[in-house]
């Protein structure tokens, strides 16, 4: 009877779980929406990844935390999902940090390194809660909204308290994000946070 209730039980939460995936998907499947995401899998175990002395941006040298193997199969089939769920993807900026690069490669085959995406926590990012809150257009020039989704691919620690601002919503120290999870964020003057999603 105990292993007949668990079994309800988990079924229950797997069920709570997808739908509010399906939610989150038939939204981008619309577009106009911002994606931030973790960089995939590196060396080492959550929560307690360690940066090592040689690491530094635009530096994917022996020296640097680089994704691992499973990493880079995590990123192979977060490229196949997006495309099997007919996700449009617009923009695709990525931190300066090889493991981030990397991630955009083979996640999304395209991607533009910006320095805005290095964060350091409880340091107002200007540029990043601008970025976030901006609804998806066909260009600089061009207000028209892309129907598409940006993604922006940084780090653990930029959901931190203080990072973004207050109109976002983020009440939390921390909102943590396991390696190749993903943020949804509805743009806007008041940006609302729709959920995490993985697509892996």
């Amino acid at each position: 009877m105990k292993n007949f209730l668990y079994t309800v039980v988990f079924n229950l939460l797997s069920f709570s779980a997808a739908g509010q995936d399906q939610v989150l998907i038939d939204k981008l499947q619309n577009g106009g929406l911002n994606i931030f995401m973790r960089h995939a899998i590196t060396p080492g175990k959550d929560p307690f990844k360690v940066n090592p002395p040689g690491d530094r941006p635009y530096d994917c040298s022996p020296g640097s935390r680089q994704l691992s193997d499973e990493g880079r199969e995590q990123s192979k089939r977060i490229a196949l999902r997006v495309k099997e769920l007919h996700i449009p993807i617009g923009e695709v900026y990525a931190s300066s940090f090889c493991r981030c690069e990397e991630t955009a490669k083979l996640a999304f085959d395209k991607y533009t390194i910006t320095n805005w995406l290095v964060v350091r926590p409880g340091v107002f990012n200007p540029e990043l809660d601008r970025a976030l809150r901006s609804i998806p257009t066909k260009g600089f020039f061009s207000k028209t909204s892309s129907g598409k989704n940006n993604v922006y691919i940084g780090h653990g620690v930029t959901l931190t308290q203080g990072v973004l601002s207050s109109d976002f919503g983020l009440s939390e120290l921390r909102i943590f994000l396991e390696e190749g999870e993903a943020l949804v964020f509805e743009p806007g003057d008041r940006p609302k946070v729709l959920g995490k999603i993985k697509f892996y």
